[in-house]
Protein backbone atom coordinates (compact mmCIF):
# COMPACT_ATOMS: atom_id res chain seq x y z
CA UNK A 1 0.00 0.00 0.00
CA UNK A 2 0.99 3.40 -0.54
CA UNK A 3 1.75 5.88 2.25
CA UNK A 4 -0.23 9.42 2.41
CA UNK A 5 1.80 12.28 1.37
CA UNK A 6 1.66 15.12 3.84
CA UNK A 7 -1.49 16.65 2.29
CA UNK A 8 -2.90 13.34 1.87
CA UNK A 9 -4.87 12.16 4.13
CA UNK A 10 -4.79 8.22 5.37
CA UNK A 11 -7.78 6.54 3.80
CA UNK A 12 -9.17 4.67 6.81
CA UNK A 13 -12.22 3.34 5.49
CA UNK A 14 -13.62 3.00 2.12
CA UNK A 15 -17.66 2.03 1.68
CA UNK A 16 -20.58 2.07 -0.59
CA UNK A 17 -23.48 3.33 -0.05
CA UNK A 18 -26.79 4.28 -2.36
CA UNK A 19 -27.19 7.78 -3.84
CA UNK A 20 -30.22 9.87 -1.82
CA UNK A 21 -32.49 8.84 -4.94
CA UNK A 22 -31.20 4.83 -4.78
CA UNK A 23 -30.67 4.70 -8.45
CA UNK A 24 -26.87 4.80 -7.82
CA UNK A 25 -23.82 3.70 -6.07
CA UNK A 26 -21.28 6.08 -4.03
CA UNK A 27 -18.06 4.52 -3.32
CA UNK A 28 -16.45 6.97 -1.11
CA UNK A 29 -13.52 7.41 1.46
CA UNK A 30 -12.80 8.35 5.21
CA UNK A 31 -9.37 9.29 5.68
CA UNK A 32 -7.56 11.36 8.74
CA UNK A 33 -4.53 14.11 8.30
CA UNK A 34 -4.25 14.35 12.12
CA UNK A 35 -5.23 12.61 15.67
CA UNK A 36 -9.01 14.15 14.39
CA UNK A 37 -8.99 15.79 11.56
CA UNK A 38 -11.76 13.51 9.72
CA UNK A 39 -12.02 13.84 6.11
CA UNK A 40 -14.97 12.77 3.71
CA UNK A 41 -14.42 11.77 -0.33
CA UNK A 42 -16.39 10.89 -2.84
CA UNK A 43 -14.28 8.26 -5.37
CA UNK A 44 -16.87 6.90 -7.59
CA UNK A 45 -20.32 6.43 -8.35
CA UNK A 46 -21.76 4.15 -10.85
CA UNK A 47 -23.79 6.92 -12.48
CA UNK A 48 -22.85 9.11 -15.13
CA UNK A 49 -22.70 12.22 -13.17
CA UNK A 50 -19.79 14.49 -12.82
CA UNK A 51 -18.56 14.94 -9.05
CA UNK A 52 -15.53 15.92 -7.29
CA UNK A 53 -12.90 13.59 -5.66
CA UNK A 54 -11.91 16.37 -3.60
CA UNK A 55 -11.25 15.77 0.15
CA UNK A 56 -13.98 17.93 2.73
CA UNK A 57 -13.21 18.47 6.53
CA UNK A 58 -15.49 17.07 9.21
CA UNK A 59 -15.03 20.36 10.91
CA UNK A 60 -15.84 22.18 7.63
CA UNK A 61 -19.00 20.02 7.21
CA UNK A 62 -20.27 20.60 11.15
CA UNK A 63 -19.65 24.26 10.66
CA UNK A 64 -22.33 24.79 7.66
CA UNK A 65 -24.88 22.12 9.47
CA UNK A 66 -24.26 24.09 12.21
CA UNK A 67 -26.47 26.93 11.01
CA UNK A 68 -29.17 25.15 9.40
CA UNK A 69 -32.20 23.04 11.40
CA UNK A 70 -33.23 21.16 8.11
CA UNK A 71 -30.77 20.18 5.92
CA UNK A 72 -30.46 19.55 1.83
CA UNK A 73 -27.76 19.18 -0.63
CA UNK A 74 -27.40 22.65 -1.21
CA UNK A 75 -26.67 22.92 2.49
CA UNK A 76 -22.97 21.69 1.91
CA UNK A 77 -22.38 23.33 -0.99
CA UNK A 78 -20.47 25.91 0.74
CA UNK A 79 -17.54 22.79 2.14
CA UNK A 80 -16.51 22.45 -1.76
CA UNK A 81 -14.72 25.24 -3.85
CA UNK A 82 -16.11 27.17 -5.75
CA UNK A 83 -17.29 25.76 -9.57
CA UNK A 84 -16.99 22.25 -7.82
CA UNK A 85 -19.68 19.87 -9.34
CA UNK A 86 -23.55 20.39 -7.50
CA UNK A 87 -23.76 16.73 -7.52
CA UNK A 88 -20.96 16.28 -4.91
CA UNK A 89 -22.89 17.81 -2.54
CA UNK A 90 -25.71 15.37 -2.80
CA UNK A 91 -23.84 12.63 -2.68
CA UNK A 92 -22.02 13.79 0.43
CA UNK A 93 -25.39 13.78 1.86
CA UNK A 94 -26.10 10.04 1.20
CA UNK A 95 -22.45 9.11 2.82
CA UNK A 96 -23.98 11.29 5.73
CA UNK A 97 -27.15 9.57 5.72
CA UNK A 98 -25.36 6.23 5.60
CA UNK A 99 -22.73 6.82 8.34
CA UNK A 100 -26.04 7.56 9.89
CA UNK A 101 -24.96 11.35 11.01
CA UNK A 102 -28.01 12.53 9.67
CA UNK A 103 -31.67 11.41 8.92
CA UNK A 104 -34.57 12.27 6.67
CA UNK A 105 -36.84 14.61 8.16
CA UNK A 106 -40.21 13.03 9.70
CA UNK A 107 -42.07 16.26 8.26
CA UNK A 108 -40.49 17.20 5.05
CA UNK A 109 -39.37 15.16 2.05
CA UNK A 110 -35.99 15.74 0.89
CA UNK A 111 -34.73 17.37 3.90
CA UNK A 112 -32.43 15.96 6.70
CA UNK A 113 -31.79 16.45 10.24
CA UNK A 114 -28.54 16.12 12.38
CA UNK A 115 -28.17 13.28 14.67
CA UNK A 116 -25.88 12.39 17.61
CA UNK A 117 -22.59 11.19 16.27
CA UNK A 118 -21.11 9.34 18.84
CA UNK A 119 -21.19 6.03 17.12
CA UNK A 120 -19.57 7.25 14.27
CA UNK A 121 -16.68 9.43 16.12
CA UNK A 122 -15.98 6.26 18.03
CA UNK A 123 -15.65 4.06 14.89
CA UNK A 124 -13.03 7.14 13.61
CA UNK A 125 -11.44 6.97 16.86
CA UNK A 126 -10.54 3.40 16.89
CA UNK A 127 -9.59 3.50 12.96
CA UNK A 128 -7.46 6.75 13.02
CA UNK A 129 -5.53 4.97 15.90
CA UNK A 130 -5.02 1.47 14.42
CA UNK A 131 -2.61 1.49 11.60
CA UNK A 132 -4.94 1.04 9.10
CA UNK A 133 -3.93 2.56 5.23
CA UNK A 134 -6.01 1.91 2.40
CA UNK A 135 -5.19 1.94 -0.99
CA UNK A 136 -8.21 3.55 -3.01
CA UNK A 137 -7.29 1.26 -6.35
CA UNK A 138 -6.79 -1.83 -4.30
CA UNK A 139 -8.70 -2.12 -1.34
CA UNK A 140 -11.92 -1.68 -3.28
CA UNK A 141 -15.10 -2.97 -1.23
CA UNK A 142 -16.96 -6.18 -2.12
CA UNK A 143 -20.22 -4.53 -3.21
CA UNK A 144 -18.30 -2.70 -5.88
CA UNK A 145 -16.65 -5.65 -6.95
CA UNK A 146 -19.61 -7.37 -7.30
CA UNK A 147 -21.23 -4.94 -9.78
CA UNK A 148 -23.43 -2.13 -9.31
CA UNK A 149 -26.16 -1.09 -7.03
CA UNK A 150 -29.20 1.11 -7.31
CA UNK A 151 -32.73 0.72 -8.71
CA UNK A 152 -31.28 0.87 -12.40
CA UNK A 153 -28.62 -1.78 -11.84
CA UNK A 154 -30.67 -4.08 -9.80
CA UNK A 155 -29.41 -6.22 -6.54
CA UNK A 156 -27.12 -9.07 -6.73
CA UNK A 157 -27.81 -11.51 -3.73
CA UNK A 158 -25.61 -11.07 -1.00
CA UNK A 159 -24.83 -7.65 -1.88
CA UNK A 160 -25.57 -4.78 0.31
CA UNK A 161 -24.74 -1.11 -0.07
CA UNK A 162 -23.37 -1.02 3.21
CA UNK A 163 -20.33 -3.35 2.62
CA UNK A 164 -17.28 -1.68 3.80
CA UNK A 165 -13.34 -2.55 3.59
CA UNK A 166 -11.23 -1.74 6.45
CA UNK A 167 -8.09 -3.33 7.64
CA UNK A 168 -8.23 -5.76 10.45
Amino acid sequence: MTEPSVFEPRIVKIAVCLSLSERTSITYHLGCRDKDDICFRIWDTSGKGVFSKEWVCASDIQKVLGQHQLLNATTLLPVFKVGRSVNTAGFLLAVLKHEQLVAQSPDEVHKYLRVPSEKFAAEMATLIKSSVSLDPVADVPATEKGGKLGKKAGRKSGTSPGNTTTSE
